[in-house]
C-alpha cells in the first residue's frame, strides 16, 4: 500500500488488503446445467469431506475425555482410600474434629458479619481509595483464606463415619 493511500486516515489507524488465498472455483460462464451440476458435485464432496475430518477430530475429542474421565475416577478412588486408611488409623480424631469444626465454623460466620459490616460501613473508601482497599484486603484476606483452607480439611474428617470394629 502507498503513503498516498493512507494521508486521508489518522495516524492511529491502518488499512489492509485482504484477498482470497484459497483455491476459488470457476463459476461457469454460460449457465450450461452440465457444468453447474459438476459444480454441485464438487462442492458436496468438499462438504463431504470436511465433515468426515470433523467426526474423526470429534471421536479423539471423545477418546481423551473418556481418559480423562478414568484417570479423575482413579484419583478419587485413591483419594477415599487414602482417607479411609487415615481415619482408621487415626479415629480417636474423628469425634474432636466434628466438635472442632462446628466452633471454626462459628468464627468463620463472625468473620463474614466483620467483613460484611466493614464493607458496609466503608464502602465510599474502598472504592475510592486503593490505601482502604489494600487496608482491607490486607485486614480480612488471609485469615479467611486460612480458615477456608481449614474447614476445607476438616470437613471431610467430620463428616467421616466411623466403622464399627468387627
Amino acid at each position: 500500500m502507498s503513503s498516498s493511500d493512507n494521508q486521508n486516515s489518522p495516524p492511529w489507524t491502518y488499512r489492509m488488503d485482504i484477498t482470497p488465498t484459497g483455491q476459488a472455483l470457476p463459476y461457469p460462464a454460460n449457465s450450461d446445467p452440465v457444468a453447474l451440476l459438476n459444480l454441485m458435485i464438487n462442492l458436496q464432496s468438499q462438504t463431504i469431506e470436511l465433515q468426515r475430518q470433523t467426526l474423526e477430530a470429534q471421536r479423539q475429542q471423545l477418546e481423551l475425555i473418556k481418559e480423562t474421565t478414568q484417570a479423575a475416577r482413579e484419583q478419587r478412588a485413591r483419594q477415599v482410600a487414602d482417607l479411609e486408611r487415615w481415619q482408621t488409623s487415626h479415629s480417636d480424631v474423628l469425634d474432636v474434629c466434628k466438635d472442632s469444626l462446628g466452633k471454626l465454623e462459628q468464627v468463620h460466620a463472625s468473620l463474614l458479619r466483620d467483613l460484611a459490616d466493614y464493607i458496609a460501613e466503608y464502602h465510599e473508601n474502598l472504592v475510592d481509595g486503593d490505601f482502604a482497599l489494600s487496608e482491607f484486603v490486607d485486614r480480612f484476606g488471609p485469615r479467611l483464606a486460612h480458615l477456608n483452607t481449614m474447614l476445607a480439611v476438616l470437613r471431610p474428617l467430620a463428616a467421616a463415619q466411623k466403622k464399627p470394629n468387627t
